[in-house]
């Protein structure tokens, strides 16, 4: 007797916690298969952790070996030799020439947050080593993205002799040929997927690029920045550059420029980003940044930042420049969202359900 496919036996998936019909009339399904569960249950025979924590660790696809650094990032360990970034000693080199004999640098940035935080974070360097920046940030609606003939004549018409492109610049052939033309070095620092052409400047720094190997192709164009001031700041300690007049800059003391950058550009929160974010809630709660803390005075943080940021933070960041909406980033090391949960509104799942859901 052969039995109608209709009349079979259907297996019922589990019930999470025992919930087989939620308010919405769905079933609590666990996400982990055998292979996740095996590896929960590893991370808290090793680790000494909760079960839950390590079932969110194990749904994340945190290797057994990466829990400690998910946990607890740092960048002293996390930081990679600069000099992996290809052509980053290249860049290093002439940024420190520009500091070591007083040259006139432009920063040409870009109008959202990661743009403005990496032209911060570069021209707060500098001005520590001496120098008087140029800044642009060009115009969304007037001037678009990236480099242009007219704002890179404009600069070089003010004496800049060196240009240095964040967050922008790799596919820029054009207006960085115009400005090689007109005389000015030039040094793009940038995490954009690159063309079939690249521009030819005095060093192209991007992880992004064929030929580069040094995996960090996960980096917001600030935390790009960061690495390429690590590099600068060995390259002039090498030379002798700094004193006790002039002793060499904490990049450290200013990590709240890349924690708001790399989240802003929904970067994600794995590895050095992880550590970047990390801390640089730890240098938020400071409010010793006059231009951050008045951000989170406008946007109602009436308590220091800790495992989540307001979202409309970000947006004010970003609006100035962009005329942008509010933009809302996914945290990496939970499952909320970076912005206050509206009272009433009930946290994210880390079960899934069936049903569509």
């Amino acid at each position: 007797m052969t039995l109608h496919a209709s009349a079979l036996p259907i297996e019922t998936p589990q019930a999470f916690l025992g919930v087989t019909r939620s308010l919405t009339g769905k079933l609590w399904r666990d996400r982990l298969d055998a292979r996740g569960a095996a590896r929960a249950l590893a991370i808290v025979q090793r680790y000494q952790l909760p079960e839950m924590l390590a079932r969110v660790l194990a749904g994340r696809d945190v290797a057994i070996d990466e829990v400690a650094d998910f946990l607890d990032p740092t960048i002293r360990k996390l930081m990679p030799d600069p000099h992996t970034v290809t052509e980053m000693e290249h860049a290093a080199r002439r940024i420190a020439d520009a500091a070591v004999r007083g040259e006139k640098v432009a920063i040409f940035g870009d109008y959202d947050v990661d743009g403005a935080t990496s032209a911060a974070l570069l021209t707060w360097h500098l001005r520590h080593c001496g120098l008087d920046p140029l800044i642009h940030i060009p115009d969304r609606i007037f001037e678009g993205y990236g480099p242009n003939v007219d704002a890179v004549r404009a600069l070089a018409a003010k004496g800049a002799t060196l240009l240095v492109t964040v967050d922008c610049g790799t596919t820029s052939i054009e207006p960085l040929a115009e400005a090689r033309k007109l005389g000015m070095s030039v040094v793009v620092i940038d995490h954009h997927q690159t063309g079939d052409e690249l521009p030819e400047v005095d060093a192209l720094v991007n992880p992004n690029r064929p030929d580069d190997l040094s995996g960090l192709g996960h980096l917001a164009a600030v935390g790009l920045v960061f690495v390429t001031l690590v590099a600068v700041n060995r390259e002039l300690r090498q030379r002798g550059f700094w004193t006790r007049e002039m002793p060499e800059p904490d990049l450290l003391s200013v990590l709240h420029h890349v924690a708001l950058g790399t989240v802003a550009d929904v970067a994600p929160l794995i590895g050095l980003n992880r550590a970047f974010v990390a801390k640089g809630l730890i240098a938020m709660r400071r409010r010793d940044h006059v231009g951050h803390t008045a951000l989170m005075d406008v946007a109602r943080l009436n308590g220091p930042p800790e495992a989540g940021i307001s979202a409309s933070c970000w947006g004010r960041a970003s609006m100035p420049a962009a005329a942008s909406g509010v933009p809302i980033s996914a945290c990496g090391c939970c499952s909320k969202a970076m912005s206050r949960r509206p009272r009433g509104s009930r946290p994210s799942s880390i079960v899934s359900t069936t049903n569509g859901a």
